[in-house]
């Protein structure tokens, strides 16, 4: 009896607050029908990310080469979509009917995929390349949309419970394409079943997202600049100029609203310092874990499986305990001691102890994410959320691609370990970091930023942006 309750006051504590758990959201039909699309989708991306990095890593070892260069090349320019095109993804969101988007972009992404199946040698690794830049591309419209449309789903009180529960799942997607693929690669020496299951998770992703009821269209507000309506069957020169200068004032709201916005600046500050060491750690991990460790690539699923349950464990948590403790102490500690996990990470030489410091990872991983996505998205504005997030996205991106860079050059010269080792420091850094970005955000209210984009079209002088303050 006393094992009875003392497990009921476990799961109290983990998955309650105040009556609401973590899976209460599924009870909203259209947030349940997102979710599911999702978990598919991140099992088949999982699935084919890791498939791809072990059979980079082998190619490069049968052909006697180091796998740093290919693996930075890789993802460095699968990253430079969002940087690129993520501001005019988000204006686009804020514009557009944001099902349909994702809809669209899954449908792309699903024949995409199948180019992987292309690739047979190292001389091959260009199309690796080609096809993930071109997902990339697409996946670049569908976050935002994606990002915008949960507020409109769901209540504020139910946002920190959706993306802990998001959290939860993509990881656990995140295991279960490790381990698959780790058998694929390392028992059966099989890449295309992986790649075709990637292209299928598109299209099943595409039929849940498509049994949602809204639209996620926001109604601009009268003083907003909208995308003007080309008539139908005329292109004139006039038109597209006209169109294209509108976009370029919205594209400038949103900015002007990430870096004049308390709480959007201090997130964005944050994890600019976080992804200055993620992006080198995320690329070197597995060849740390490979060439390094010596662990068997079936051992993959072990490892992340490990990690998982630490990010079960924390998502759970911190659903329960973000509303007690100020955002900017959740943020920051958990960078901080991240950061320590990931210097432990660059010195063990013990496959067992690798799991088990795995798990502390995991469990010090997923608090930033979600009490900071949670934080925008409560924050911001549904009409200006797709602007801003895409804007903070690409921002965000620069760093993680200029780390993601740097550690396939480094890599080739100090090892995969010596690049742990900066990462680890990197990281910790970003947790002191967010305790003074943002200090106080939260009950700070949405600042109104002006919108400047008719001004722009009109070719008159825009209002000065608003003063902010110092984060130093």
């Amino acid at each position: 009896m006393q094992n009875s309750i003392g497990f009921r006051r476990l799961v109290t504590t983990l998955f309650y607050r105040d009556g609401l758990n973590i899976f209460s959201v599924m009870s909203v039909s259209d947030f349940r029908h997102l979710w599911a699309g999702q978990m598919i989708s991140f099992v088949g991306d999982a699935l084919a990310y890791n498939t791809m990095t072990l059979a980079i890593i082998r190619m490069a070892d049968d052909a006697g080469e180091k796998s740093g260069m290919y693996l930075s090349t890789l993802f460095v320019l699968s990253a430079l979509p969002s940087l690129f095109l993520g501001i005019v993804a988000g204006t686009l969101v804020d514009r557009a009917n944001r099902k349909h988007i994702m809809i669209t972009a899954d449908v792309i992404r699903g024949f995409l995929a199948l180019g992987f199946l292309l690739v047979h040698d190292l001389n091959q690794i260009w199309i690796f390349i080609a096809v993930s830049v071109f997902l990339s591309t697409v996946s670049t419209f569908f976050f935002p949309a994606r990002t915008a449309i949960m507020p409109l789903m769901l209540d504020k009180e139910q946002l920190l419970a959706a993306n802990a529960l998001a959290q939860l799942t993509t990881t656990l997607a995140v295991v279960v394409g490790a381990a698959i693929a780790g058998v694929l690669v390392g028992i059966a020496d099989a890449t295309a079943p992986a790649f075709i299951a990637d292209s299928l998770s598109f299209f099943l992703s595409a039929l849940f997202i498509a049994r949602i009821s809204i639209s996620g269209r926001v109604t601009p507000a009268p003083d907003q600049a909208g995308i003007e309506i080309i008539p139908s069957g005329t292109l004139p020169a006039r038109h597209i100029i006209s169109a294209l200068r509108k976009m370029a004032g919205e594209m400038l709201v949103g900015l002007r609203y990430v870096f004049s916005d308390r709480v959007m600046r201090g997130v964005l500050i944050s994890f600019l310092a976080l992804f200055l060491g993620l992006g080198a750690a995320n690329i070197t991990f597995v060849p740390l874990l490979i060439d390094d460790l010596g662990m068997p690539e079936e051992g993959l699923g072990v490892i992340r499986f490990s990690q998982t349950l630490g990010i079960i464990l924390s998502s759970a948590i911190t659903a329960a305990v973000a509303v007690r403790y100020r955002a900017r102490d959740l943020i920051g500690m958990s960078m901080l001691v991240f950061g320590s996990m990931t210097f432990l990470v660059s010195i063990i030489t013990d496959y067992t102890l690798m799991v088990g410091v795995l798990f502390l990872v995991g469990l010090t991983l997923s608090p930033p994410q979600i009490v900071a996505s949670t934080l925008v998205q409560q924050h911001v504005p549904s009409e200006k959320l797709g602007r801003a997030s895409g804007a903070q996205g690409t921002i965000v991106n620069v760093a993680n691609i200029a780390s993601m860079g740097a550690a396939g050059f480094l890599m080739d010269r100090i090892g995969a370990r010596g690049v742990f080792t900066i990462s680890a420091v990197l990281i910790s850094s970003a947790g002191i970091v967010s305790w003074f970005v943002l200090r106080g955000v939260e009950n700070e209210p949405a600042q109104p930023v002006e919108e400047n984009a008719a001004a722009i079209l009109h070719e008159e002088k825009p209002a000065p942006p608003v003063a902010s303050e110092s984060v130093t």
